[in-house]
C-alpha cells in the first residue's frame, strides 16, 4: 500500500495519525526533502524519512504530538560531536553532521456524528455539518437512501436494520446521535437501545412533536427507569430558531450541536425546555 492510499484510508476511518514530511536539508542526511513518514496511534509506521536513528526520534515525536495535537516544524542537527543547539534543535547522535527540518501534520480524530436516517433532513444536516469537523455516519435501512449517491456528504454509509445496528455497533468515542428516521417507532428503538447499552455520549438528538416526545420520554422511564441519566438527551431536536424546512431544521440541529461540543450550554436558553428529569422536551 503506498503511502498516499494509507492516508486515505485512515483519515476515511477517522483514525488519528501524524505525517511527518522532510522540509529542509543541509549537508548530509539520510531523507531527501519531501520524504514522507506516518505514524499511528498505535505506533504503527508507514513510509519513511531516511531510516536510523532519526527516524527512531521522529516516531517518538509524532506519537507525543498525537497527545498534544500540536503541529509544526522540528529541526535536528545529526553529529556525533557535541554541540549546543537551540530551543527547536534536537541533536541525533550520527555522523552524518547535516541537518534537516521535518514539519509533523497531526491529524487527531475528528468527533463523530451518528445520524439514522438519511431523509430529507438527514441529507440537509450531513451537507451542512461537512464543513465542520465531524465524522458523519449515515446509517438508513432502506437502500435507495443509503447510497453515496443520495447523500454524498457522508464519511460512511450503513444500510442495516436500524434495531440490528443500535443493538450491536460499537461506537467511537464520545459520539453523537441524531436520530431522523422515517417513524417513531424506529427513533423509539434506537433511543432504547443506547440507552439499555449504557453508550457513553456527548449528545442525542430525536426530531418529534412535543407531544411524541413526552410520550418517548415517558416510555423510557416506565421501561428503563426513572433513574436513567437524560441530561444530554434533545427532543424535540435544535435550537429554537425558526423555520420549517429541511436545511432550516437542520440548521437547528447544527447549532445544538455546536453549542454542545464548544462547551456553551449556556446559550441553550433553559426556558425552552421542560424539564423530565433534566432537560429534554422543548416548550
Amino acid at each position: 500500500m503506498s503511502i498516499h492510499e494509507k492516508l486515505f484510508q485512515l483519515e476515511k476511518s477517522n483514525h488519528p495519525f501524524v505525517l511527518a514530511t522532510i522540509v529542509n536539508i543541509s549537508g548530509s542526511v539520510p531523507g531527501k526533502i519531501g520524504f514522507k513518514m506516518i505514524t499511528e496511534s498505535n505506533g504503527k509506521t508507514t513510509g519513511t524519512i531516511g531510516g536510523g536513528a532519526l527516524e527512531v526520534k521522529v516516531k517518538e515525536e509524532s506519537l507525543k504530538r498525537l497527545t498534544s495535537n500540536e503541529s509544526g516544524t522540528k529541526e535536528y542537527l545529526l553529529s556525533d560531536k557535541e554541540f549546543y543547539p537551540g530551543d527547536n534543535t534536537e541533536v541525533i547522535c550520527m555522523s552524518c553532521n547535516g541537518k534537516v527540518w521535518i514539519y509533523y501534520e497531526v491529524h487527531g480524530s475528528l468527533p463523530a456524528v451518528y445520524i439514522f436516517g438519511g431523509g430529507h433532513v438527514g441529507n440537509a444536516l450531513l451537507k451542512l455539518l461537512a464543513p465542520l469537523g465531524y465524522h458523519r455516519i449515515l446509517i438508513d435501512n432502506r437502500v435507495e437512501f443509503a447510497s453515496f449517491e443520495k447523500n454524498p456528504d457522508a464519511s460512511e454509509i450503513i444500510n442495516e436494520d436500524y434495531f440490528k445496528y443500535a443493538g450491536e455497533f460499537i461506537p467511537l468515542p464520545n459520539p453523537y446521535f441524531v436520530l431522523l428516521t422515517q417513524g417513531h417507532k424506529f427513533d423509539y428503538v434506537i433511543l432504547k437501545a443506547l440507552y439499555e447499552r449504557k453508550i457513553d455520549h456527548k449528545y442525542i438528538g430525536v426530531i418529534s412533536s412535543k407531544s411524541k416526545a413526552a410520550d418517548m420520554m415517558t416510555r423510557l422511564q416506565n421501561e428503563l427507569g426513572t433513574g436513567i441519566d437524560t441530561s444530554k438527551l434533545f427532543m424535540p431536536i435544535g435550537l429554537k430558531l425558526g423555520g420549517n424546512t429541511a436545511a432550516e431544521i437542520a440548521l437547528c440541529i447544527a447549532a445544538e450541536m455546536q453549542s454542545i461540543r464548544y462547551g456553551k450550554e449556556e446559550y441553550l436558553l433553559k426556558e425552552n425546555y421542560i424539564s423530565l428529569n433534566h432537560r429534554v422536551v422543548n416548550k
